[in-house]
């Protein structure tokens, strides 16, 4: 398998999960950030707050990498009221991935499980979407036994 490793870790949560993911299946990196970056947590919440009531999608600072080397691109991220990121749907709306297996994995601090996985099916209607994995403060989850799970 020819894999890519696409996250977004604010806090390195995220991080941690990706590096395991780069280490099992020998993928490549890629770290998508958006333009302004996210300070404390308390400051993340409230702008967060503000731009879904604002319904402004912030930009990822970079275009999509190119995705035609790979058959298979995990995607990471945490939750942020109940979904993906908004820089990082709109980096994933950018990025050509149709026909690609993609496997999630969410870090959230109590929800979002459905909700992230509902957005990124929308984001990725040709894509088969396989083996995600979600962890919450709330629903503990263990990713080596996740990565174990997942086939080559």
């Amino acid at each position: 398998m020819k894999a890519a490793v696409v996250y977004y870790s604010r806090s390195g949560i995220t991080k941690k999960i990706a590096e395991k993911v780069q280490a099992k299946f020998n993928a490549d990196m890629i770290f998508v950030e958006p333009e302004k970056a996210y300070k404390s947590f308390p400051g993340a919440i409230i702008r967060v707050i503000r731009e879904k009531a604002g319904k402004k999608n912030p930009a990822p600072k970079a275009a999509p990498a190119d995705f035609g080397a790979y058959d298979t691109v995990f995607i990471g991220f945490p939750v942020w009221a109940a979904t993906i990121p908004d820089f990082l749907q709109e980096y994933i709306r950018r990025a050509d991935l149709a026909g690609k297996r993609v496997i999630p994995f969410a870090t959230a601090g109590n929800n979002g499980r459905e909700e992230s996985l509902s957005a990124l099916k929308a984001l990725l209607p040709d894509s088969e979407i396989t083996d995600y994995f979600y962890t919450s403060m709330k629903e503990p989850a263990d990713a080596d036994a996740w990565l174990e799970g997942i086939r080559e």
